[in-house]
């Protein structure tokens, strides 16, 4: 590289710095440590290495990127309003404020150019993780020579040290992703002060024990750049860590290096001092003319990329009717005109663990959607998420459905966003659903973004039996309710699990929640539910039982796997003259999408006894029952027990759920008399 077009670069990377400079100091708030500290790696990253085309931020063929250290924001807003995403200087200028398309952290679908929202420091790899795994896999359907793109990933010292990084890097040094590209600004410095005092290990050590590629060199060097990206392009076995050994707040007179320049504006003098290291003019978001004219000259070049690959793309795809119409299928993840009803009319058997029914499911699904893709977290022949033939990905075996992400349950949640993200691939993932506790942030980040990922969970309840309390989920039902734009569904029986994987993917906002059981449940209702469930379930609460819009002495809303003993439990109460009516409810979220009317009817039903039953915490059932009703309900950690012990034990069968209503009527009725 010549001395002039590292001049110019280095002009670049110092109009990076003051633009994100003069956005953190006009709101008094942000981060400008990461921006002025690595500003030179990210101008030639983005000018030089990057195959994109910033008048079509979806090209599906494009490089991406992704800042995982997403408080230096302003590092890649600077940078993609140069290169000229939709982007304006205005929009620089309100960083941080209200509906503004630049966010504190980089956010999905609010700024062009932005592949993933990222904040919760080290999910950003994970998320690069998963994209590279869906190149992969497109790859091997469709042509290297299409995607043969990489995912690059700037980290921080604080993506290091937490625990995701740790799993993403096992994973996909195992997988061999070379098409995975970390780099991490090492400069020694984190929030607290220096990494010393809290992170001494061997970073490059550790992750070519992962089996990365790894360089390490100085982040201010542009011809040592222009050396490790090809070897990064041209690598074809390992992912590759490029370490670059940078700066905090550089050219900050009296912050630089320290700790003060991570989340602190420069406030006048210092920003009077940083302008005048680099020779930059004190006016606010100055862009000097021959930087203006370099991107200007690059746009081309950048629509080049793209216009490349659409003439390979017409080459190999559009030429052939079967791979073209294939593509469409991926394109628009499009379902059978009959899917609901080929699963609808699967044989799944009764009288079986609604894991069982899964099982089943999810390997119809695979066959009829090609860009569906399963995993699981070392559960998959327990959860009942194994596809036939267990067949699994691998470096050198990719045309497959199924992903072993071994214990690694949040690196798992953030992979399936980073798949869906990259598009044209539809993750189902699963696990037990104590431990959706592990992967809870990446749930939340996904819910945020509205991606549809299919969360499979098992073992839903305390009636798993002997496993323990420790492995017995007693607040995760209603926690996961917490969680907004997450839809669960909790089917209770044969027809119910069929509804719900069906209804799954009707859902195109938000990911989805199936929790199924590990014990067995009745098939006491399959002939209402048989009835009811197609409809029922996407509406989230449904009449299941019992005569409809009259008074009843009894009425019961049960979830999932207890509708069975609560309709048992109605049949009894029948026989002591009681008039009762039973609704399921599998999915709250549905309910809540429903039409004023619906709800209603299914809330205001005339009962002198409302009863919800639920093996979890009973809070929030109050929406269902009022303040006065019963709650039958799990308040305590589990035990160690069969599940017939469990049930009998903690209240779940027909006999104690009769008992503790009619208790319950009892003293209503007695009340109302009196």
């Amino acid at each position: 590289m010549d001395d002039i077009e590292k001049s110019i670069l280095q002009k670049i990377a110092h109009t990076v710095r003051a633009l994100s400079a003069d956005a953190i100091e006009k709101q008094q708030s942000g981060h400008p440590g990461l921006p002025l500290g690595i500003a030179d790696l990210g101008t030639y990253l983005f000018t030089k290495v990057m195959r994109h085309n910033p008048k079509n931020p979806n090209w599906i063929g494009r490089d991406r990127f992704i800042l995982s250290a997403g408080h230096g924001s302003m590092l890649q807003y600077s940078l993609l309003h140069l290169c000229g995403y939709d982007l304006s200087l205005d929009d620089i200028k309100n960083f941080r404020l209200l509906e503004s398309k630049t966010p504190g952290h980089p956010e999905y679908g609010v700024t062009p150019g932005v592949e993933t929202t990222t904040g919760p420091l080290g999910q950003g790899i994970g998320a690069a993780t998963g994209m590279a795994i869906a190149q992969k896999l497109l790859a091997a359907r469709f042509g290297t020579e299409l995607f043969d793109s990489r995912i690059f990933v700037m980290a921080g010292d604080g993506c290091m040290m937490e625990g995701i990084s740790s799993e993403a890097g096992s994973l996909a040094g195992n997988l061999g992703l070379n098409n995975l590209v970390i780099i991490y600004d090492s400069n020694d410095v984190c929030l607290d002060g220096p990494t010393s005092e809290c992170l001494n290990e061997d970073v490059a050590k550790r992750y070519e024990a992962y089996g990365f590629n790894v360089f390490q060199i100085d982040g201010y060097d542009f011809d040592k750049m222009e050396k490790v990206f090809e070897s990064a392009r041209s690598e074809k076995t390992r992912p590759t860590l490029i370490m670059t050994k940078t700066i905090i707040g550089k050219y900050s007179p009296t912050r630089q290096g320290t700790s003060a320049s991570h989340g602190r504006f420069l406030g006048p003098d210092e920003m009077r001092g940083f302008k005048k290291a680099i020779g930059w003019p004190e006016t606010p978001f100055f862009i000097p003319d021959d930087v203006k004219k370099y991107f200007d000259n690059a746009r081309p070049l950048f629509e080049k990329y793209e216009k490349k690959w659409n003439d390979l793309f017409s080459k190999l795809i559009l030429s052939d009717p079967v791979k073209s119409n294939n593509w469409k299928i991926f394109l628009e993840k499009k379902l059978p005109d009959d899917f609901e009803e080929q699963i609808w009319n699967l044989e799944v058997g009764s009288h079986q663990p609604t894991r069982r029914y899964n099982e089943v499911i999810i390997a119809k699904v695979a066959q009829l959607l090609p860009f569906f893709i399963s995993g699981s977290a070392d559960v998959a022949s327990v959860d009942l998420t194994w596809l036939p033939g267990n067949k699994i990905v691998g470096k050198n075996s990719w045309n497959r459905q199924q992903i072993k992400f071994g214990v690694r349950e949040f690196c798992m949640a953030t992979c399936a966003y980073g798949m869906q993200l990259h598009g044209m691939i539809q993750p189902g993932i699963g696990t037990f659903l104590v431990f959706s506790d592990y992967m809870r942030n990446a749930i939340r980040m996904n819910a945020l973004m509205k991606q549809r990922v299919i969360y499979v969970y098992s073992h839903d309840s305390i009636l798993i039996g002997q496993d323990g309390s420790t492995h017995q989920p007693v607040e995760h039902l209603m926690s996961l309710r917490l969680i907004p734009n997450l839809v669960m569904i909790r089917p209770g029986d044969e027809n119910e699990s069929k509804a719900a994987w069906s209804t799954a993917f009707e859902i195109d906002n938000g990911p989805v929640a199936l929790c199924f059981t590990r014990q067995s449940v009745a098939s006491s209702v399959n002939q209402l539910t048989r009835i009811k469930a197609k409809q029922g379930l996407k509406r989230g609460a449904y009449y299941l039982y019992g005569e409809e819009h009259r008074l009843v002495n009894i009425e019961i809303f049960a979830s999932g796997s207890e509708i069975n003993p609560s309709f048992a439990a109605a049949k009894m109460l029948e026989i002591d003259g009681y008039s009762v009516r039973v609704i399921s409810v599998p999915s709250w979220e549905l309910f809540d999408r429903q039409d004023e009317d619906y709800k209603n009817i299914i809330l205001n039903g005339k009962a002198n006894l409302k009863v919800s039953v639920e093996a979890g915490v009973g809070l929030g059932w109050q929406k269902f029952v009022g303040q006065k009703g019963l709650i039958i309900s799990q308040e305590t950690y589990g035990t160690s027990a069969p599940e017939p012990v469990m049930a009998d034990h903690f209240g779940f069968t027909a006999e104690k759920i009769y008992k503790k209503i009619n208790d319950s009527i009892y003293i209503t009725m007695k009340q109302i008399a009196v």
